[in-house]
């Protein structure tokens, strides 16, 4: 039963026994090994994502709403690198050295960058459904209206990282402790992860929507020109380029959030079994996203080797034409066509 007592003056060790979470009293070869993988992985992340970050910059086709939440969306998980790298340095033995805040602090970072991801992942169906129903490439939407989306992602994201740290813990109610996170309390690990597994099936959903709307409308379009069609194929390339990218993102985390829910409901499984190779999932899908759009699109490989080999960005109408895997390299001819008015794809 709960006495009331607050613990703020405990070690980390206390909450670990108490939660039966192992803690380790000294580095071994294999945690060391896993540091050192660890750090590589959170390097590779950040160096991967502030590529994409710099070539949606430098390059105007680029320029449009749905870059500018993807260059947010790596920008999220650059910060998921930092996140990780925090965390690397302070696991294991040096668990026990960290304070009840660090600890939060180094959960809080964890949480931000997901739900930055997620929220970021929800902005983008959301344009995608928005320009596909009015079969446009591009939405209308203005630079400073990305930006205030930009704002709202990350300022929501830092709440629901801070929530645990400002109150929503178990540090006074000792009894509702979550076994995998030890000063997290049940009621909060339950609510993020239900809410950012539901976030994913309204993702599903949106997208679902979409890819039918779509077909029913290309059954329509049979007898319309190559030019309609190619710039139909184009929106269709751009839009499975971000399906790819929410599907390893949700394969990558759903199993992480649903042991956060066995944790909380189910007392006789044993999710700490599972916990280190789930984190270690979800941290590679940060990884993920800058070599996706490597494969996917044409135009983004070709700045990235522009910049990695330091050549100097090509002129937009200069750009080789792009092939059937490419969403960004037709843009400029779509639009700057008869209809560059309303950016109509049909």
């Amino acid at each position: 039963m709960d006495d009331g007592q607050c613990y703020y003056n405990e070690t980390i060790a206390f909450f670990y026994n108490r939660s039966q979470k192992y803690l380790a009293t000294e580095w071994n070869a294999v945690s060391k090994l896993v540091m050192g993988l660890g750090i590589t992985v959170c390097i590779f992340i950040m160096l991967a994502n502030l590529l994409v970050m710099v070539a949606i910059y430098i390059n105007r086709r680029f320029h449009f709403p749905i870059y500018y939440l993807m260059a947010n969306l790596a920008a999220a998980d650059f910060f998921a690198g930092l996140a990780y790298f925090y965390l690397m340095f302070n696991t294991g033995p040096n668990t026990r050295r960290l304070t009840v805040s660090t600890w939060l602090l180094r959960q809080g970072l964890i949480d931000t960058s997901l739900t930055a991801s997620v929220a970021n992942l929800l902005a983008i169906a959301i344009e995608r459904h928005i320009t596909v129903f009015r079969m446009q490439l591009h939405t209308r939407m203005s630079n400073r209206r990305v930006v205030v989306v930009i704002v709202i992602i990350w300022t929501m994201s830092i709440i629901m990282g801070a929530i645990p740290s400002v109150g929503w813990n178990c540090i006074c109610a000792i009894d509702t402790c979550s076994n995998m996170a030890p000063l997290y309390s049940n009621s909060y690990l339950g609510f993020w992860a239900i809410f950012n597994l539901v976030t994913f099936v309204v993702m599903v959903v949106l997208y679902a929507h979409i890819f039918m709307y779509v077909r029913q409308r290309t059954m329509r379009m049979s007898r319309h020109s190559s030019g309609q069609r190619r710039n139909r194929d184009t929106m269709m390339s751009l839009l499975k380029t971000v399906v790819i990218v929410l599907g390893a993102f949700i394969v990558c985390w759903t199993p992480g959030l649903v042991l956060l829910l066995l944790d909380v409901v189910c007392s006789n499984c044993n999710v700490l079994t599972y916990e280190k190779f789930f984190l270690l999932l979800a941290e590679f899908n940060s990884a993920m996203n800058p070599i996706i759009y490597s494969y996917r699109d044409k135009e983004m490989s070709i700045t990235f080797k522009q910049i990695l080999c330091c050549q100097r960005q090509e002129n937009v109408n200069g750009t080789a034409e792009g092939s059937d895997r490419s969403a960004s390299s037709i843009n400029h001819t779509v639009l700057s066509g008869p209809h560059h008015n309303d950016h109509s794809v049909v």
